[in-house]
């Protein structure tokens, strides 16, 4: 079998050098940082679900340099002390100073600073897991460090996927300037110019409709309908089209309203994720020519989080790949790296589709539509 996963994070094999996923507990994962010397230490892939409870501060405040331990949705980390003092962060409502719970782009910003800063064996680990898990092709969210990283591996001829580059909002521009400098080719195609909307519903900032069941909170709202339809109509005048990062309901409200605002004319852009979407976002979604890009993993692994997080009814509801094919939206499946195993979304997949046409959707259809 053949894969396009079609939302990839491969930056995150090098928050992986310290494989805090394989802890089964708090003890074991603290144990591991313990057996490191004093170095910066950026971890991600934790979860209640895996270890039995939540990572605090206090868990952490032991350690006499900085460390930031991502949660597996990476919209939710928690840092200690010596991060908190070093990078002079503020309480806000992306920062819980008592438990050290940072959130969206002061999660990101945190990362930034503290993250490896040569990550090229990384992308080729990334790279060769992916080949043998039969991928062909990603389409990676890059900012202008790691979209260089790509180049260069293409130039030294140990670039093997074909890659779609993904650009964060914040670093388009500059990926812009480097496809003029390396060009681009069968190898490396200019992507979606990726825009977050909400966070997660694991980390309860993914923005719904109505509160949480677990929460007197609908998420938090990243970019309001007034500023997207401005960032769309700034693409959309570059030749450029958005992925627009939207997982609650209300998120994809949002999403569709400054869409059909902005009066759009190229056809293709992308929702990512669109988790919570109903029958009538996707007619609209459909109206639009938009893509969406799911994650069928998702309701495999986050299935215990969704059932606390909104109900079991809200549950049910989660990632609807049966009305979405039946509504013919565009549809395209990724992992999101959680896990970075599209066999695992493709079982899911087939038992609701069937495996022909979950096969479609990991990208067969690609050559044969214009949109893409």
């Amino acid at each position: 079998m053949r894969f396009v996963d079609a939302h990839t994070h491969l930056e995150f094999f090098a928050f992986k050098r310290l494989p805090i996923e394989k802890a089964r507990t708090k003890k074991d994962l603290l144990d591991t940082i313990e057996s490191l010397e004093g170095n910066p230490i950026v971890a991600w892939s934790w979860s209640e679900e895996t270890i039995g409870e939540s990572i605090t501060r206090q868990d952490i405040d032991k350690f006499p340099f900085p460390v930031l331990l991502i949660r597996i949705d990476a919209h939710m980390g928690v840092i200690n002390k010596k991060a908190i003092e070093e990078l002079k962060i503020t309480p806000s409502e992306k920062f819980d100073p008592k438990g050290g719970y940072v959130y969206e782009e002061v999660l990101w910003n945190t990362v930034s600073v503290l993250k490896p800063k040569e990550i090229t064996r990384d992308l080729l680990k990334a790279q060769e897991e992916a080949i043998s898990k039969g991928i062909i092709e990603i389409h990676d969210f890059v900012d202008t460090k790691i979209a260089e990283t790509y180049f260069k591996l293409r130039e030294a001829g140990n670039l093997k996927l074909r890659v779609v580059l993904m650009p964060y909002y914040k670093d388009y521009e500059k990926v812009l300037r480097l496809f003029d400098n390396y060009g681009e080719d069968n190898l490396i195609k200019q992507g979606w110019v990726k825009i977050f909307v909400d966070g997660s519903i694991s980390a309860r900032t993914a923005y719904l409709r109505e509160p949480y069941k677990d929460k007197h909170s609908r998420g938090i709202l990243l970019k309001t309908e007034e500023e997207l339809k401005s960032i769309i109509e700034e693409l959309e005048g570059k030749g450029l089209k958005a992925a627009l990062h939207a997982i609650g309901d209300g998120a994809i409200d949002v999403v569709l309203n400054a869409l059909e605002n902005a009066n759009i004319r190229l056809k293709g852009h992308r929702i990512e994720h669109s988790e919570m979407i109903d029958h009538e976002q996707a007619k609209r979604a459909k109206e639009m020519n938009l893509i969406l890009c799911i994650q069928p993993n998702f309701n495999v692994t986050f299935m215990e989080t969704y059932i606390k997080a909104l109900g079991e009814n809200g549950a049910k509801r989660m990632n609807p790949l049966k009305m979405l094919d039946e509504t013919g939206v565009n549809m395209i499946f990724g992992s999101d790296m959680m896990p970075f195993d599209p066999k695992i979304g493709l079982e899911y997949a087939s038992q609701i589709l069937g495996e022909e046409k979950s096969l479609y959707y990991y990208g067969g259809w690609r050559n044969k539509a214009s949109i893409f």
